[in-house]
């Protein structure tokens, strides 16, 4: 008889063939695990890969940007400083309406600018041909200062230009002949608004930046003269004139625009007018007709002046000096400059200047002299001229302190004509400041 044992008949039995199941299962469990594993794997790689992506997008997009913020730096740059006669673009003459300049990196990138259609129709002479809204009219190219080279920053085109608004240059400055107020936009007075627009590229990402710039005056002038002491007048040729004077001749008075005071006194007027014969009041006017004296509602720092303008200068100058003649060094109306003389200054023979002459002593002119701008001095002033050939002259402004000894006097044929136009060509010197910019 053969004896089988339990175990055997066990593992033969019902029993084996339920593991046998267990182990199909466990294949399927083994499988479904694997194909998670996989799953999460392939989503990890896809995620890490777009990731890339975003991270090297934006990073081409912040170069692109970087770009365009670099074009809006030179086109800053090269308005900033008109002594700089390889790197200044602007305007050769007075700003006018309709003047602009392209900064490109090579000729005829200007095409690439979406809006420079609109230039043909808008009813000023951009590219200063004399011809207003001819077929594709443009503002003029100039190239970039870069060196074109592997590094360079792709920024193709860079549009400089001057705000309007109806046609009007938009200026900044104290549109409302009062220092004690910030300066603001307005049509009369200031220097005019910038507006750069500039096109970054890096890779597949294009930006633009638009931005504008303004130049804060450097110097307000409310008077035709500003007096800080006495000032003494002798003979009846004279002229100290408030109404608003074109810059240039024949220095008409411009009729829309509103008249200063011939003077403003720091002191009492009386200490003004009481210098005046009854002949000669007709010879100070403007504000309020003939007479035109008022006491100043506001102070100069001469100081802060001497400060400024002394760490601005193109030309600077030590101990008494004697001008004559003509120099283009000293400036001109088209060319303003800084000129400041730490001494006393004496200037005859026809010299001329423009800009801002700032003298820290006694200034005496006379001669046929003539500045185109503000003077600024913060000793005693004396204007004389035996003729209309000899006068002396000012077209702008004259501000001065005066001394103890109070010796400041206007006599002869000297003229001192108030004049916005060339005020506000004097505060170009002044380097231009961004208000605002913006991504479009």
């Amino acid at each position: 008889m053969r004896i089988v044992s339990s175990e055997a008949q066990g593992l033969a039995g019902p029993e084996r063939e339920a593991r046998r199941g267990d182990s199909g299962n466990a294949m399927v469990v083994a499988l479904l695990v694997l194909m998670v594993l996989t799953t999460a794997g392939v989503a990890y790689i896809a995620v890490t890969k777009s990731e890339k992506q975003i991270a090297g997008n934006s990073m081409i997009a912040t170069q692109a940007l970087y770009a365009a913020e670099a074009g809006i730096t030179e086109g800053l740059h090269r308005m900033a400083y008109p002594a700089e006669s390889t790197t200044y673009i602007g305007p050769a003459g007075a700003p006018a309406p309709g003047w602009g300049r392209y900064i490109v990196l090579a000729n005829g990138a200007s095409a690439f600018d979406p809006d420079r259609a609109a230039q043909a129709s808008d009813g000023m002479d951009n590219d200063e041909d004399g011809l207003i809204d001819e077929p594709n009219e443009h503002y003029p190219e100039v190239l970039t200062r870069q060196v074109i080279d592997a590094n360079t920053l792709r920024y193709p085109y860079v549009k400089v230009e001057y705000k309007t608004q109806g046609g009007q240059l938009v200026l900044f400055g104290d549109g409302d002949n009062n220092p004690a107020t910030p300066p603001t936009e307005n049509f009369t007075d200031g220097t005019p608004v910038l507006k750069i627009t500039a096109r970054g590229r890096k890779g597949n990402a294009d930006k633009i930046l638009e931005a504008e710039a303004v130049r804060f005056p450097l110097v307000n002038v409310e008077s035709a003269v500003w007096a800080g002491g006495p000032l003494g007048f002798d003979g009846n040729a004279f002229n100290i004139d408030g109404h608003d004077h074109h810059a240039t001749p024949p220095l008409d008075t411009i009729p829309s625009a509103p008249p200063v005071r011939g003077i403003l006194s720091l002191g009492s007027p009386g200490d003004i007018t009481s210098q005046l014969s009854n002949n000669q009041e007709d010879n100070v006017n403007g504000n309020g007709g003939s007479i035109s004296v008022q006491q100043s509602p506001f102070n100069y720092d001469f100081n802060q002046l001497w400060s400024q303008f002394s760490g601005m200068a193109d030309n600077s100058y030590n101990g008494a000096q004697s001008w004559s003649g003509v120099n283009s060094a000293y400036g001109s109306y088209t060319n303003p400059k800084v000129t400041v003389v730490n001494g006393n200054l004496s200037c005859t023979g026809n010299w001329t200047g423009g800009g801002i002459l700032v003298v820290n002593g006694n200034l005496d002119m006379r001669g046929g002299s003539q500045f185109t701008g503000v003077v600024i001095c913060t000793g005693d002033v004396d204007f004389a001229g035996g003729g209309a050939a000899d006068q002396a002259h000012v077209v702008g402004g004259l501000i001065y302190q005066g001394t103890m000894v109070n010796a400041s006097r206007i006599h002869g044929s000297a003229d001192i004509y108030y004049s916005t136009e060339a005020v506000n060509q004097a505060n170009t010197v002044g380097r231009y400041t961004l208000s605002w910019w913006r991504e479009r």
